[in-house]
This record gives C-alpha cells, structure tokens and sequence, in this order.
C-alpha cells in the first residue's frame, strides 16, 4: 500500500505537541526541544495522518519534530542542549544585603524593616557573607552572578564591599567568572556608591515606575511622601556623570489603578531616552498583600496585551527598536537552542535549579518571592548546610518539580507546553496551594496569552516585533523579510523556524 513520495507512520515517532492556528493559513507546531515549526493547514493535517509527503517529512526530521532511525541520538542531543540551563546548576545567586529601606512602596513583596530598624539585626554581617560564598563557590555552575537586594542594599554598603572582595578571594581556588549587580531605589545612593560600581562593574537596576502621579502613588517614603522627583534626580545625575553604571531597562509594576495608564507610562519612559522597560504585574505579597491591591490577571493581560500593540505600532510606524521584557524572553525561546536564562520563564522553573536567594541572616529560599513565606519555603541556614547536601534532599526541588508541565494531562496536550513556565510560589501565596493549576495559574494564562501574541505578529509582520531583539542586526531584518506569507511547503527562515544551533 506504499506509494513514492509519501512517508508512513511506521517510520517516526511524534515529537510534538498538538497545533495552534495563528493566522489564515498559520499552524504552529512546537517540538519538546523547543524548535518552532509554521505549517499551512494541509501540512498540519498530515501530522494526523498514516502518511505525509516526503519533503514535509525530511523537513521536520530536521527539525527533531519527528523522531526516526536517522535523528534519534541528535533528537537527544537536542533535548539536553534545550534544558542546558535547567541541569548546569545555580547561575543566579539573589543576596540580601539588607532588609532596611527608606521606602514603603505599597506593592513591596519583602515586608522591608524601617530604615531605622537595628542594622546589626537586619543588615548581613560579614559571616553570613562568607558563608554565602562558600556556598556559591561550591556549585557546578561556571559562571555565578551576585545579584545584591534588599530593602535597600546601598544601606549596607560596607557589606557590599565585602562581599565582592571576599567572593573574589575565595574565588582565586576555583577559577568561575563573577558578575555582580544591584537592585536599588536610587535615593540613598551617592558618588561613592556608584563609582564603586562603576569600578568593579557592577550593574545598577532601579524602578521608575512610570510619571510621576503614578509612580508616586506606589513608591512612598515612610511619611507617604512621593519618590519620583529625587529618583529623577539621581537617575539623571548618575547617568551623566557614571554612564554605563545604570541599568537601560526600568521595572515597571502594573495594578489596577496604572493599568489604563500604560500608553501614557510608555511614552513616558520613551520621551525620557528608555527603549526597554520590564512590565510587572502586581504580586500579591507583602505589602500588596496588607494593602488589598488585588488585579484581576484577565484585566491585567488586557491592558498588557494593549500596551504591546502600542509598542509595537510605534516600531512599525517609527522604524524603531522599542521593547518589552517578556516579548524578548518569547523572541529567545523561539530563535534560540537552549531555553532561556530567565528563570522565573521555563519548563520547570528556575527555582534552586537555577537560581537561589539568601536573605540577610542566611537562610536559603528557592526564588525571591518565597522571601515573606520563609516559614513555607525555607531550606535551611547557609551557616549549617552546603549545595551538595541539599541538592540531595528532594524537598528542595520542591517547586521546581511542582513547575514541570508534564505532570498534567491539559499541559501534555497544551501547544505552547516547552515555553510555558509557571510559579508554585506564587500559587502558594494567591490560594494557599503550590500546585500550578492548568489554564487557570496566572502564569499560565500570561503564557498563553503573549506566546501566541509574538506568533500572530511574526506571521502578520515580523519586522516590529523582531525590532525588541536587543542587538537586531540587518541580517536578521532580512531574514525577516523572507518569512512566506503563505507557509505551504516552504518552510519559514532557519532561526525563525528550526532550533538548529
């Protein structure tokens, strides 16, 4: 019953996961190592069918959509190369420097102490920093990066200082590349601070969340009173007299009282020089959590959803690179082999696999969120334990295996299943229960909703879109522009089709 020219079922494996319409004639397959393929509604069909033509065959072969004779070891190869950062150990290392801040910023999830607040108590002493080190130090990750927190980290400055110096130190026996970097508000940052930085290259992150009637009703001081224009201050001092120093890209935290706000908040952040911003929904911890500041995850991917568009538009009508953090984190799991280093955005989570959090006294949490539920989450004291002891405990990988998206049928069966990345945290702060729910997790609905939304305008218009890739160069803009307007049997670009390498 063989007829040439067709290809039978007796001969591959399905490596996919079920398809996604995303234009006219635009079906989107996404194999489990993450490789992307645009199919027209008669090739999709084939993939439900005892045969298929041999040039669709031969092209997701390549693709490790199918898994033959030929392809199976490079299928795994593939697999491994997709979970690189999963299993390579702990890249990030989140300090908490100090749980003292001079704000109270009503959506803060760190339940930060008063400035005042005894700095012996809630500053990081130098043995916890050690500590901390040695812990690090002891991970199978080449490449570490300390990323400082607090409160305010510049309020323990001297234990910034330490802490770099002494993770060098103790560096010279084990040879791994250091990065370090700070989050910080602004406002109590000086000369020195910045130039310290800027001498031992570290990077500086800040949030400015947007003009300055909004920001202002979000980021207060202690007596209430606004932020923004001692944040504006600094920002624009330390941009002229450090440059380089400061982070390109502010963080931007969304409720319901900015979330109609946005267009206006972008336009904001591009008259003041920004062609990048981080759009952060609301936790519900901390002081959110206190000052009932709930937001609805559908009214937020509306006015989200919204904003992108904007963005986009003004990239297509302005020939501009204007863009968005999580449109990037889709851009890389599409264009890239290896799933992204954004840890809170994979398939399982980064929590402990890839990324750990040491809060000021020392005690271990999987993730940054997990900071105000420590009785919950807690692993341990960094003072009493080591990587290679809980690494071996299962209860640490707690959350992580709770993200895997295999462990439920509707996830087995969900389109986007390899981008999909959820947070048993935050479930376990917004219903008491860390068991990612399918199609109902926030996380999940966000996933959904901005995966298809990158792959309805790479097939409406890739141009705009390819536009928020930091770095796009005109070799990609013309690849771009040879991406078929009809999928038929051609297939799309190599690296907007095929996770090659």
């Amino acid at each position: 019953m063989r007829v040439p020219g067709l290809r039978y079922r007796d001969e591959w494996l399905p490596n996919f996961f079920p398809a996604k319409q995303v234009g006219p004639d635009h079906f989107v397959r996404l194999s489990r190592t993450g490789a992307m393929q645009l199919l027209s509604a008669a090739e999709n069909a084939q993939l439900d069918e005892i045969s298929m033509d041999e040039a669709l065959f031969e092209r997701l072969e390549q693709t490790s959509h199918l898994i033959t004779a030929q392809n199976s070891s490079r299928v795994l190869e593939d697999l491994k190369r997709w979970h690189d950062r999963t299993y390579a150990g702990p890249g990030l290392h989140i300090v908490v420097l100090s749980k003292r801040c001079n704000l109270n910023c009503t959506y803060c999830h760190m339940n930060p102490e008063n400035i005042s607040a005894d700095s012996k108590r809630f500053d990081m002493q130098p043995d916890v920093a050690d500590a901390i080190i040695r812990f690090a130090l002891g991970s199978p990750a080449p490449f570490l990066g300390f990323e400082f927190q607090g409160g305010e980290p510049f309020l323990n400055f001297e234990g910034m200082k330490y802490f770099v110096e002494e993770a060098r130190r103790q560096n010279e026996a084990v040879g791994k590349r250091l990065r370090f970097s700070v989050v910080s508000n602004l406002m109590v940052a000086t000369d020195e601070h910045i130039a310290y930085c800027k001498e031992n290259r570290i990077n500086v992150s800040y949030s400015l969340n947007g003009p300055e009637d909004i920001h202002d009703s979000f980021r207060v001081t202690r007596s209430g009173a606004g932020s923004f224009r001692k944040v504006m201050e600094r920002l624009s001092h330390f941009r002229d007299r450090f440059p380089g120093v400061l982070s390109a890209s502010p963080l931007c935290v969304v409720g319901a009282s900015n979330a109609k706000e946005l267009k206006r908040t972008i336009d904001f952040y591009h008259a003041e020089g920004f062609k990048d911003l981080a759009i952060l929904k609301l936790k519900a911890l901390g002081n959110a959590r206190k000052e009932k500041l709930p937001f609805d995850i559908q009214d937020f991917l509306h006015y989200y959803l919204d904003a992108l568009d904007y963005i986009y538009e003004k990239n297509r009508q302005e020939n501009e690179n204007y863009s968005e953090r999580v449109v990037r984190v889709v851009l890389a799991k599409i264009l890239q082999p290896t799933d992204t280093g954004f840890v809170d955005w994979r398939n399982p989570v980064g929590d402990f696999g890839s990324a750990i959090t040491y809060d000021h006294d020392g005690e271990i949490l999987p993730s940054d969120e997990a900071r105000s539920m420590r009785s919950e989450f807690g692993l341990g004291n960094v003072k009493g334990t080591t990587y290679d002891a809980l690494i071996r405990n299962k209860a640490t990988f707690r959350s992580m295996n709770l993200s895997l998206r295999d462990r439920d049928p509707q996830c087995r069966e969900c389109a986007f299943n390899p981008y999909c990345g959820v947070l048993p945290v935050l479930d376990y702060a917004r219903t008491g229960d860390a068991t990612p729910r399918p199609h109902a997790s926030e996380e999940c609905l966000q996933t959904l909703a901005v995966v298809e939304w990158v792959l309805r305008k790479l097939v409406e218009d890739p141009i705009p879109l390819l536009r928020m890739m930091p770095g796009m160069d005109a070799a990609l803009v013309e690849m771009a522009n040879g991406l078929p307007t009809e999928p038929s049997s051609q297939a799309m670009p190599p690296m907007l089709s095929v996770q090659s390498g």
